[in-house]
């Protein structure tokens, strides 16, 4: 009888080790596909966003160019056209892009600076956000880069993105 019981025994532990070996298999399969697929779409949407990058960069010089411009009659349907390009590139819906898009056909070449500033913070605000989607470890921030608007923009201070604070809180009035 003691034999039969040891038996038993020895057949429950070797069924719990198969068991968890199975589960554990299965549990490092399904994460090794989701580790791998993440891996794979994050490439993607990294090389993506570089090409846009590149993109608004140098559709920005030309524009910059065009707002530089003295003979603003001339060049005003050019600047159409790089606005129509420009704006096939950005957010319909969100009105800081709307408001970089209204400076392109501006008739004033002072605005060509704060054109380009305007812009760097859209980039800056998608390197930022490329940064932090790609993170493995993204999940301890508690939100994601925040854009500086223009109107809060202060040449040389520091941003936000990387801190989970408010923006330059040195500054009177701000949050």
């Amino acid at each position: 009888m003691l034999k039969s019981n040891e038996h038993r025994i020895w057949i429950q532990t070797l069924e719990t080790l198969l068991a968890s070996a199975v589960i554990a298999a299965i549990v490092s399969a399904a994460f090794s596909v989701l580790t791998s697929e993440r891996s794979i779409a994050a490439e993607n949407v990294i090389r993506e966003r570089k090409a846009w990058r590149d993109r608004i960069r140098e559709l920005s010089i030309q524009i910059f160019q065009a707002i530089q411009s003295a003979d603003v009659e001339e060049n005003q349907n050019s600047r159409l056209v790089l606005r129509a390009k420009f704006g096939l590139l950005v957010n319909p819906h969100e009105r800081m892009d709307q408001e970089i898009l209204n400076l392109v056909v501006s008739d004033t070449t002072h605005q060509a600076e704060e054109f380009i500033q305007r812009v760097e913070l859209l980039l800056k605000h998608d390197w930022e956000r490329a940064k932090y989607e790609a993170s493995l470890l993204r999940w301890l921030r508690r939100r994601e880069p925040q854009r500086v608007p223009f109107e809060e923009f202060r040449p040389g201070d520091e941003h936000g993105y990387r801190h989970n604070r408010t923006l330059r809180r040195n500054h009177p009035g701000e949050r």
